[in-house]
């Protein structure tokens, strides 16, 4: 391999390429929308971990600092204006978490390509295992960024989470970088020619195939998703809740006269605790005698002689009541990570007020021909929690959430990336319901023919195809694992021979 030019070894070169490679990664971001430049987005820094003296701890870190840092600042807005922590504090704790997850996710990639091995396939394993490990353990678990979520906007690369799944993406995407690095530093060696652009048809065989067969639907049902538009701020005003609840049902009868097959609220749809206020619960219930509703509540129950508060979507068909619990809260927002050993901390930025407790069971809620997989706000970016409800029978999948804590930044389109990754994924269309955007449609091929991301009230509704058609992903989840392991090896063990062979001689 021709080595990079000997000016890399300045430690301030390397650093600009660190840096180079962060704001490539931040432009592929959804909100930021340069999706492309994910594909080449890590060649400057593995050029600044390719020559003699390098930095892989120093480079790693500066690189994921920035990326995390500038890609969740929406946690700013969360923690500091809506959680009501000092501005200090938020700004804190973004760097506590952009610190940890350089130090732990992009530190541990680095000093791998830097030390031990180049090989792309070793390489991309070892990112998608850290993005595992992210999107499991960090904090209690946080897919949040990985590198599929950049294409949501480009439905034929996007089709290979339907074969491969989301890490299966995040893998091709890192297997090219590695490869047009390659290709970069010796174009001349033909395998360097042909490899990127094996691993790019690849990639996008997927949208080939469904393009030229595309799903077919059988049935479609009307349904209207409303999107509250109210202020956070009015939430908390009890002055306001009564009459930003009759805006609610004004939505709510827009769609009814309608003749929609379903309703659909967001998350904590009301500003009041719905389920025990009487006029609306009676209003509720008259208009789901035609029409099924389903809309986001809290609910404290007794459980096991303990009082314990749930976040819940409910369905309301004809007076009947069916209840799923939100099972993956989201961090610092629904509970505490580390709460018995940060208690003081918790108490002093966001006071000593109950923390949800997440259900037990995955559910469908079942209405006529509809059976909706309820997916809570962050329960989403869960790819597992999503086909516990496919595996039921789910032929529709309905997302609600308040993504009014992200602000008006790049927070609320992370999240719908993270939604349509979904929709391919299990191969079912989305109704999305948002108190104040963004609120969609997502067909199972990851298309969104209507949505509405002005934070303003809105009622969109749509003709949603129902499906259970599995896809292979939701048959077979990451097999493909099994099969690049085993080729792997054999390379390696083919590798070895070769060295030996040679030094024979």
């Amino acid at each position: 391999m021709v080595m990079p030019i000997n000016i890399l070894n300045k430690l301030y070169i390397q650093i600009l390429f660190a840096v180079t490679t962060a704001l490539l990664l931040i432009m592929s971001t959804a909100g930021f929308g340069v999706s492309f430049t994910v594909f080449f987005a890590f060649i400057p820094l593995f050029f600044a971990l390719s020559v003699e003296k390098n930095h892989p701890v120093l480079l790693g870190f500066i690189t994921g600092f920035l990326y995390f840092s500038i890609c969740l600042s929406w946690m700013m807005i969360t923690f500091g204006y809506f959680g009501g922590a000092p501005l200090i504090a938020a700004l804190a704790l973004l760097i506590f978490i952009s610190s940890l997850g350089a130090l732990f996710f992009i530190v541990p990639f680095t000093y791998v390509f830097a030390r031990i091995s180049k090989n792309p396939c070793i390489i991309s394993l070892l990112f998608i295992l850290l993005e595992a490990v992210k999107g499991k353990v960090f904090f209690g678990g946080v897919p949040w960024l990985n590198l599929a979520q950049s294409q949501y906007k480009n439905t034929l690369i996007l089709q290979s989470v339907s074969v491969f799944g989301e890490y299966g993406l995040s893998f091709l995407i890192m297997v090219i970088n590695v490869l047009l690095f390659y290709l970069i530093t010796d174009f001349k060696t033909k395998k360097n020619i042909i490899l990127p652009f094996a691993v790019i048809l690849i990639m996008l065989l997927p949208g080939i195939y469904r393009a030229v067969n595309p799903i077919e639907y059988s049935e479609y049902k009307k349904i209207a998703v409303i999107q509250t538009g109210y202020n956070q701020e009015d939430k908390w005003d009890n002055d306001k809740w009564l009459n930003v609840s009759n805006n609610i049902n004004i939505q709510i009868m827009d769609a009814y006269n309608k003749n929609v097959d379903m309703i659909v609220l967001p998350e904590s749809s009301y500003p009041v605790n719905i389920l025990k206020t009487e006029f609306l619960m009676n209003f509720l219930n008259k208009v789901s005698e035609k029409t099924p509703i389903i809309f986001g509540a809290t609910r404290r129950i007794m459980v096991d002689n303990e009082s314990k508060l749930f976040n819940t979507m409910v369905l309301l068909d004809n007076h009947t009541q069916t209840y799923y619990d939100k099972r993956h809260l989201t961090p610092f927002g629904e509970y505490f990570p580390f709460e018995n050993l940060l208690r003081p901390v918790k108490e002093f930025f966001f006071g000593k007020g109950s923390m949800f407790s997440p259900g037990n069971n995955a559910a469908i809620l079942t209405s006529g021909n509809i059976k909706a997989a309820p997916v809570i706000c962050f329960e989403s970016a869960f790819s597992t929690l999503v086909n516990d409800s496919v595996a039921l029978g789910a032929n529709l999948l309905v997302i609600i959430s308040n993504d009014t804590w992200f602000g008006k930044n790049q927070g609320r389109m992370q999240h719908l990336a993270v939604d349509t990754i979904r929709a391919v994924e299990y191969g079912r269309a989305v109704a999305r319901a948002t108190q104040d955007g963004i609120s969609a449609f997502i067909l199972p091929n990851g298309e969104i023919p209507l949505m509405e991301e002005r934070q303003m009230p809105a009622v969109l509704i749509y003709n949603v195809p129902l499906s259970e058609y599995n896809t292979f992903f939701a048959k077979y989840s990451n097999i493909w694992i099994a099969f690049i392991i085993p080729l792997l090896y054999y390379r390696l063990r083919a590798d070895r021979l070769r060295k030996k062979e040679k030094n024979g001689k």
